[in-house]
């Protein structure tokens, strides 16, 4: 997958196209916590209380999605005392995750890029929202009609 898009500059560009979305939601890029390394490429997009990260982790040739708390201003993980998690972890913690078949796109990346690009779009109406509550540890389903 990776030697067509093995440049992080591509794959930031193929983030921006199917994430675009955010902007809409009041997230903004923000490059100063983006990653660009010979086995990591990572785009954020920050809210005032929840930042998407979208990484392309070059050796496993996978593409994920995580939601991060954002505390005055700044994503904070676990290990820095806030909340991080896979989006399809969290999703189906909460009982929100549907699997979607993948499209056919141009390549692999593209294709793992819509599929999440879709799966926050419909299933992640809280995350959107990015409330000060958006990424709780909740037991209850929040999820919009099924």
């Amino acid at each position: 997958m990776c030697p067509l898009l093995s440049n992080c500059e591509r794959f930031a560009e193929l983030v921006e196209k199917y994430f675009g979305f955010l902007g809409k939601y009041g997230f903004r890029r923000t490059p100063e916590y983006e990653i660009a390394s010979g086995t990591l490429c990572k785009v954020v997009y920050l809210g005032k209380h929840v930042a998407i990260e979208v990484y392309l982790d070059i050796r496993d040739d996978y593409v994920g999605v995580d939601v991060v708390k954002v505390i005055n201003g700044v994503p904070r993980h676990r290990w820095e005392g806030g909340f991080n998690e896979d989006l399809d972890t969290y999703l189906r913690r909460l009982g929100c995750f549907r699997k979607r078949p993948p499209r056919q796109l141009p390549s692999p990346i593209e294709t793992a890029l819509a599929t999440w690009a879709e799966q926050l779009l419909l299933d992640s109406e809280k995350i959107l929202a990015d409330l000060p509550d958006s990424l709780p540890e909740a037991s209850v389903s929040s999820c919009p009609d099924m």
